[in-house]
């Protein structure tokens, strides 16, 4: 049975959800704690029962969120399946990523701090690099597997998810282009997966 949250639990879950609707629209350093207590419905007092500074909040937000991100994308290695399939598979998961709304406007906030607060966006951008190794771990089974050419797994990964960013994350955060369609999807993804196995596959 799942456990009804208590008061505590619900005030501290709406300021997280007001602090991430209040970085989206305005930043992290124009947000006010002021701001987020009235869009929280909670006394500025509770703000700062729950959460020393602005600092604090913004990196428990990005936790949670990359918490939940990383149940979104995962990848674990399977002897008797193809990596064609298995590739899809991820390449897929990532796609749905990518398309969250959440996801879209926590990397915009991360992308404005890199200038303004490069150590707060770098701890954020670490979290980025926690998530994707999984395909990293994949591709170093692969290798020891025989199935794979030689490679640094962080390299031959950062080219892959690359292929899929180029076209359904960068112009979509930088240029405020539509996401793509089902079908823009999936020529990315069968795209992606031929163009990375054409070269590592042994």
């Amino acid at each position: 049975m799942k456990k009804t949250p208590t008061l505590t639990e619900r005030k501290r879950a709406d300021i997280i959800d007001a602090a991430l609707k209040e970085f989206r629209e305005k930043g992290f350093r124009a947000m006010s704690m002021d701001a987020l207590s009235a869009r929280a419905g909670v006394s500025k007092r509770t703000v700062y029962n729950h959460f020393d500074n602005k600092e604090v909040l913004f990196k428990e937000v990005v936790r949670l969120l990359f918490d939940h991100f990383s149940e979104v994308v995962g990848i674990s290695y399977a002897t008797d399946r193809s990596l064609e399939s298995q590739l899809k598979e991820f390449a897929s998961s990532e796609m749905q990523l990518l398309k969250l709304d959440r996801f879209r406007d926590l990397s915009k906030i991360i992308v404005a701090e890199c200038i303004y607060s490069p150590e707060l966006a770098a701890n954020a951008l670490q979290q980025f690099s926690e998530q994707e190794q999984g395909l990293d771990a994949w591709i170093e089974s692969a290798i020891k597997d025989g199935r794979l050419k030689k490679v640094e797994p962080s390299y031959a990964s950062a080219q892959f998810l690359g292929i899929i960013k180029a076209s359904a994350f960068w112009p979509q955060l930088l240029m405020g282009q539509p996401v793509p369609d089902e079908s823009q999807s999936l020529q990315i993804i069968e795209d992606a997966v031929a163009m990375f196995l054409s070269h590592y596959e042994v």
